[in-house]
């Protein structure tokens, strides 16, 4: 495949209609791998949010996405969990704002994916009430608490919480032979109730089949009078796919995997670089 030509390249491909709403992922997109803003990215992102809807599609659970939002002075409902959950900014003084749409992962299916964890000496972790939870805290715990910025909390037994309800369960893998491997048996034993996806190279998040970012950013715009087909879409993960797909225009970052890549008209810098702020200027948004 070749790779889509860079955002800021002489005759590099433009939307071909007027971008009215723009969906953004975080990590790997917009926040650098150790999570910050780019200054660029951060005053173009403000910029932005001043004169269009920006939308954040995160697979960040939402408190965890919530303060980037609000460093960025956006307003419109979050995405969070893959688009497993959608729920709108807090009024003044409440920490939670309203849930608009949610998609748990079934039972089953929850129970399996903590059953192969536990089987295989997998880490994993399951969420409820926007707390983390897992069995037994381990280096990867550490690891996802100081990207998220939320507490890990350990339970004896995170299998009654899914029966709740959990929007996915979440394994931490760092190892990338392993990390293959745990891919292949959870697609491989998992019913098609389930959807296995990423958002970073170490992290494999399982939910609703019939959850991603497209569905539910569609559902933001639809509130807003649009849809996904009047914005640009900008991600750099597996999870991003189906949004890059449903944008009128989409950027990826040009160190995504190929197969995000080839969903992208075209790509950007790495966060770091600023690379969002790049897109934005270049099209004048």
């Amino acid at each position: 495949m070749t790779a889509p030509p860079d955002v800021r390249a002489p005759g590099a491909p433009r939307p071909e209609r007027a971008i009215r709403g723009v969906v953004i992922d975080l990590d790997g997109t917009a926040l650098e791998r150790v999570p910050r803003l780019h200054a660029r990215t951060r005053a173009s992102l403000r910029a932005a949010a001043a004169r269009t809807p920006v939308i954040v599609a995160t697979g960040r659970m939402y408190l965890s996405a919530l303060p980037w939002a609000r460093e960025l002075h956006i307003r419109e409902p979050l995405v969070c969990y893959d688009g497993a959950v959608v729920r709108a900014m807090p009024e003044s003084g409440e920490t939670l704002g309203p849930v608009l749409r949610a998609e748990p992962l079934p039972r089953e299916q929850a129970v399996r994916a903590l059953h192969l964890a536990r089987q295989h000496g997998w880490y994993c972790q399951v969420y409820a009430d926007e707390q983390i939870l897992c069995e037994g805290l381990r280096p990867e715990s550490d690891l996802y608490s100081r990207v998220s910025g939320i507490p890990v909390h350990e339970v004896a037994d995170t299998e009654p919480y899914v029966s709740a309800g959990t929007p996915k369960v979440l394994f931490v893998v760092i190892d990338a032979a392993e990390n293959a491997r745990c891919r292949r048996v959870l697609h491989e034993q998992l019913d098609s109730g389930a959807r296995v996806t990423q958002s970073r190279p170490e992290y494999i998040e399982v939910v609703n089949a019939s959850v991603n970012k497209a569905v539910s950013a569609q559902a933001v715009t639809a509130l807003l009078g649009l849809s996904l087909a009047d914005c640009l879409a900008i991600g750099d993960a597996p999870n991003d796919i189906e949004m890059l797909q449903a944008a009128g225009f989409a950027a990826a970052v040009a160190t995504a995997p190929v197969e995000v890549l080839e969903h992208a008209d075209v790509v950007c810098a790495p966060p770091q670089e600023g690379g969002v702020a790049d897109v934005l200027e270049a099209l004048g948004i």
